[in-house]
Parts: C-alpha cells; structure tokens; sequence
C-alpha cells in the first residue's frame, strides 16, 4: 500500500481525474481517492503513481504525516481495532484510518466531529 499527499485537487472532478489516472497505472489493484490524500494498492511504484498524477496536472508525494490523529479509549482488543478502522474507513473521505489502542492517525478530508461520531457509533471514545 502507498498513500500519497495530493495538492491542487479542489472538486470531485479532480478526484475522478486523479482516480482514473492512478487506476491506469499498471499494477494498481485498488484506489481511494480524497481531495488531498490517495491510497493505493497494488504493485506500482510510487514513482510510477506521482507521475501518473502529475500527467493528469495535479501534484503528489508520499504522505508521511496523518491529517489528524485522534486519542482513543475503550479498545481492548484486534477486534475493536479493526471496528474503528472500518468505522473510519467507512467515511467517504477518509482513505486510511493506522488504528492502535489508544490512537488513530486518519489520512482524508473528514472533519473532526465527523471522526469521533464514526468511532463513537463503532462503540468507542475519541478526542
């Protein structure tokens, strides 16, 4: 997997454009895509990736900083874990949620309140 800050995308046209792009890239399995963040699976290169979204005119680098990280209370278990993480996931513009027991490092567009009501349905805490 290679997650990907994006910059200059400001609709979901260009969400589509970056989308279509990365999929035409030759040995992606699977794409989500935010207005600043990108995840991707598969076997390109992430070289092979910022090109193909710099040829659809918008800028990228490998993402090394979450957008926002939340502090996190009730986990107990891989199970609860891997709720949250759905939980998050499950959110239209998240497009990777690096769960642990007491934190998530959320990569996507998601407000805030929006990340703490999806951990909060999943049955947990977060601030």
């Amino acid at each position: 997997m290679i997650l990907l800050k994006l910059a200059d995308l400001s609709c979901q046209h260009c969400v589509k454009s970056v989308t279509n792009a990365l999929n035409s890239v030759a040995g992606v399995q699977q794409v989500k895509v935010s207005l600043h963040y990108a995840k991707v699976e598969g076997e390109a290169s992430a070289e092979q990736l910022i090109q193909a979204v710099q040829q659809a005119g918008y800028q990228a680098e490998i993402a090394t900083e979450p957008s926002q990280t939340l502090s996190l209370s009730g986990l107990n278990c891989q199970h609860c874990i891997n709720s949250v993480r759905n939980a998050l996931e499950n959110l239209t513009d998240v497009v990777y949620a690096d769960v642990e027991k007491t934190a998530a490092k959320v990569y996507g567009d998601a407000s805030t309140e929006a990340l703490i009501q999806a951990v909060e349905q999943a049955g947990f805490s977060a601030k």
